[in-house]
């Protein structure tokens, strides 16, 4: 979980990342990007750790087992009213974001969980067909 002083330094990470891209960004541009570090009141940062430390365990079943719980902490969140959300985006692969998180050589940053209540509700967003993204094999 990410406390205050871990929001202002990812706030400057969205920021210096955003500038990174975009060196052109403006003034109202960088602000958006800091104040995505605060957004909800609980923020959690996911990282994946893909080393070979269990050579029985490889970084695709880490990787799925980190969506796995990520997925009952929304579950377990959504049965208790709360709202929750998860972001990624390019700052999660800055060097200034792993630097500032202590994301070493071998993980991953994979995702920002949010939780909270919600203040508002957006509609529903289109989801493909089951069939557009499932193979049957006989």
């Amino acid at each position: 979980m990410l406390g205050p002083a871990a929001r202002e330094r990812l706030a400057q990470c969205f920021a210096d990342a955003l500038l990174e891209r975009d060196p052109q960004a403006l003034p109202g541009q960088i602000e958006d990007a800091r104040r995505k570090a605060v957004r909800g009141p609980v923020l959690l940062l996911a990282i994946a750790d893909l080393r070979a430390e269990d050579p029985d365990v490889p970084p695709a079943e880490r990787l799925l087992s980190l969506g796995c719980a990520i997925q009952n902490l929304l579950l377990a969140a959504r049965a208790r009213g709360y709202a929750s959300g998860l972001s990624s985006g390019r700052a999660l692969r800055s060097p200034l974001l792993r630097s500032a998180f202590g994301v070493r050589e071998g993980e991953e940053a994979v995702c920002f969980i949010s939780l909270g209540t919600p203040l508002s509700s957006k509609p529903p967003r289109q989801r493909p067909a089951v069939d557009d993204f499932v193979q049957w094999v006989a």
